[in-house]
């Protein structure tokens, strides 16, 4: 349990210290990533699916080995699971069902897992500012991510002073998780009402501004004309279909 939450905490941290590893602006690449999910969920035709498919395999694989065994590790259980709940459509004669969802599931949890690998957490907050997201959803998403860092580390030094001062083959330790749950509660509504107390002082007016200087250049609207280009595919694809 330490070491699952300490990796979380790490990649939190880490993404934090990290810089823009693209040039096109995440705004614009969330925007983007989203419309390409929707459109595999609309199609009706395999080609398009496989299509965005091939093009988001070719793009991870260009990515570092790390990154790459990441999003590997993200993707497989989530089809695995997939494929048990669809199982009894084979056996009820609806194979093409099964192919169907796995397909655009595969691509929708792709192309969300390059993404969470390519744009730090700071940089996704100030896209869906960008988008024009309501401000009060960013700023809760956003606090929500820190408030699990600070909880996080004060859960593992409780659980680390636990497991230290436990001698032998005792049981009463593994009693302690409803203590440490507990205390990490009081622990939040205390960070909470300092935080709010805080943001009175600083006459906070539930705006969530943007600190993102650098505005769309060349490359970045290069990027956003892929979008017509992705639209007229789909649209192309679905003529197939009813020709």
């Amino acid at each position: 349990m330490n070491v699952q939450l300490m990796r979380v905490i790490s990649r939190i941290l880490e993404s934090d210290g990290q810089t823009k590893s693209s040039r096109v602006l995440p705004a614009f690449r969330l925007a983007v990533a989203f419309l390409c999910i929707l459109l595999c969920a609309l199609s009706r035709n395999a080609v398009f699916v496989i299509a965005v498919i091939a093009v988001e395999l070719l793009r991870l694989a260009f990515m570092r080995p790390a990154a790459i065994a990441q999003v590997v590790r993200t993707v497989i259980p989530i089809l695995l699971v997939t494929g048990l709940f669809l199982l009894p459509a084979v056996f009820m004669g609806h194979p093409r069902t099964l192919g169907t969802v796995e397909m655009k599931v595969f691509e929708s949890v792709l192309i969300l897992a390059i993404l969470n690998q390519t744009v730090v957490w700071k940089e996704m907050t100030d896209a869906f500012r960008a988008l024009h997201a309501p401000q009060l959803f960013v700023f809760t998403l956003d606090m929500t991510v820190r408030f699990l860092v600070i909880l996080g580390r004060y859960s593992n030094a409780i659980l680390e002073a636990v497991a230290l001062r436990s001698v032998g083959k005792t049981h009463w330790k593994n009693s302690q998780a409803g203590g440490v749950i507990g205390t990490t509660f009081l622990k939040s509504q205390r960070i909470s009402q300092e935080t709010a107390e805080a943001m009175a002082c600083r006459c906070f007016d539930g705006e969530y501004k943007s600190y993102n200087r650098r505005r769309a250049g060349g490359t970045d609207w290069l990027y956003l004309a892929l979008v017509p280009v992705l639209i007229a595919f789909f649209i192309y694809t679905e003529g197939m279909m009813i020709g």
